[in-house]
């Protein structure tokens, strides 16, 4: 991307830049933006998508997916493996959902398996599949093997 340069030295008799001894200073990396990556609705994508950034899904996609925070909209679909922190489904997700909170809108046709902490499913949302908390509420009963 962009970088700072650094002033070029000046040509010796010899007509080369001399050498000043020091290390050109790495690149720049640009900080994560807080605008998602937009899936459009007549995009459809088959394989894997991967970012430490927010997607939102509007289109289809055909695979495995991982975020920070991702919402399927009205229209999107998933049919893969999600895994993110946070999942807003207003659409159509089938294949298994891996998330610390999982939302799902009145809209939302959800045929999958959960792992989450945190679930809210919408009046009106359909839901098919198994839920199973990442981790047991404080002051739960422990499980002993008699």
């Amino acid at each position: 991307m962009f970088s700072k340069t650094q002033p070029s030295a000046k040509p010796t008799s010899s007509g080369k830049p001399a050498d000043s001894g020091k290390k050109a200073a790495p690149p720049v990396r640009a900080k994560a933006s807080n605008a998602p990556s937009i899936l459009s609705r007549d995009l459809v994508i088959t394989g894997e998508i991967s970012t430490d950034g927010d997607v939102q899904v509007e289109g289809r996609l055909e695979g495995n997916i991982k975020a920070t925070t991702l919402t399927i909209g009205e229209q999107g679909s998933v049919n893969g493996k999600i895994t993110a922190g946070k999942v807003l489904i207003r659409g159509k997700v089938t294949g298994k959902v891996d998330a610390g909170t999982i939302e799902m809108a009145e809209t939302a046709n959800v045929l999958a398996d959960l792992i989450q902490d945190h679930l809210t499913i919408a009046n009106g949302a359909f839901f098919d599949g198994k839920c199973t908390r990442k981790t047991k509420p404080a002051g739960a009963p422990s499980k002993s093997k008699s």
